[in-house]
């Protein structure tokens, strides 16, 4: 080969290469295109969802989640002659239908321990919603009035992409029902455990952790303390997560602390667990458990007996895979801080540099939202 021949192959090397450069940044243009799009789309789709007209929406105005909901006197039933918990959010308030009447049901989603999930049609307008159907025989059972008012009444007031949306609510004679927006893919803990090895790429756990915090910043911006962030209270649309129920949910203002002991036992701070005051930054440990949990498969703290988690939780540090990279462990070590005025702000959180890089490398190629935009089209 001459030297002339050899020119002239690494110019065209060099040509079909910027071609397929050119070809990338239309390709990743595209992929932009279509996440505006589809954003755009999925929005527009919520405002129609919450439309009165369409699906029955009642809006919680601010000053009724500052109100404390108010149960009963004593001898009077909730169940039985349903009362008016908050003034303007009228939670539980004798709104009596049948789901027959407005649903057509498609198939059964899910059992807790308190309700059945159900997702199902609108009749008149054919919209997908999920049903929560609670017994009140099970209401009653368990004292449960108080926190049904206080999840509808906080969960109605939000209006945020990552957290879930309550488009409304009615009764039977026997039972309360929710309707709630439909989360096509499911619980993030089901996903996760679904994984080849239980758990997510840094790459894929940190987007989720970004939205996670996006909907929690949220929250403490209108003054509300989730209390009980797990895998298993988010769900997933199309890779947009929701934050889902908020039964243990409180308003809280700013400078005020709670006492109340709740939450679950792996996610919970060390001041929850030793009975001390607490503020919202509970949520900021739960969201570094979480990133931990979502990189390994399991949460750091674990152990076999409830107490010896808390004692654990209270008094002993933890460890990291070394297959975890610096960045990551950098950010738990951050987020999972036993004295709480240590613990990053939300803003702070969203700087960090795990969030910063493979948010930044997301929009390079997203193979999650070419994913989501096949589903939508098929």
């Amino acid at each position: 080969m001459t030297n002339q021949d050899k020119i002239g192959f690494v110019l065209s090397i060099d040509k079909d290469w910027q071609n397929i450069l050119e070809k990338c940044q239309s390709i990743d243009n595209n992929i932009k295109n279509m996440q505006t799009r589809l954003t755009f789309t999925i929005g527009q789709m919520n405002k129609e969802i919450g439309n009165r007209h369409i699906i029955p929406v009642f809006q919680v105005e601010e000053e009724a989640i500052k109100e404390e909901t108010r149960l009963p006197s004593q001898g009077e039933s909730p169940i039985k002659k349903p009362v008016n918990l908050a003034k303007q959010a009228q939670i539980l308030a004798p709104v009596y239908s049948t789901i027959s009447e407005r649903f057509q049901i498609c198939k059964f989603l899910g059992k807790g321990k308190f309700s059945d999930v159900y997702q199902a049609q609108d009749k008149q307008t054919k919209v997908i919603v999920a049903l929560k159907v609670i017994p009140k025989a099970t209401l009653q059972k368990y004292g449960m009035e108080k926190q049904l008012a206080n999840e509808i009444k906080l969960q109605g007031y939000m209006d945020h992409p990552n957290i879930l949306k309550l488009y409304g609510y009615f009764q039977e004679w026997s039972k309360v029902v929710l309707i709630l927006e439909y989360a096509t893919d499911g619980e993030l803990f089901k996903l996760l455990k679904k994984q080849p090895k239980k758990k997510f790429t840094e790459q894929i756990a940190s987007g989720y952790i970004r939205q996670i915090i996006e909907g929690i910043g949220y929250m403490h911006s209108k003054n509300i303390i989730h209390r009980d962030i797990k895998p298993e209270n988010i769900l997933i649309t199309h890779s947009l997560l929701k934050i889902a129920d908020m039964g243990l949910s409180t308003y809280n203002p700013a400078n005020q602390v709670r006492q109340s002991f709740c939450g679950t036992v792996d996610y919970m701070s060390p001041e929850i667990a030793a009975g001390r005051d607490y503020d919202h930054t509970v949520d900021i440990w739960a969201i570094g458990i979480l990133a931990y949990e979502l990189c390994t498969g399991e949460t750091p703290f674990y152990e076999k007996k409830k107490e010896d988690t808390m004692n654990k939780i209270i008094y002993s540090n933890f460890e990291f895979p070394n297959y975890l990279s610096e960045e990551c462990k950098i950010f738990v070590k951050t987020l999972v801080q036993k004295e709480p005025k240590k613990r990053p702000s939300i803003y702070q959180i969203m700087q960090h540099q795990w969030i910063q890089r493979y948010e930044k490398e997301s929009t390079i190629f997203n193979r999650d939202l070419l994913n989501s935009m096949v589903k939508l089209l098929k």
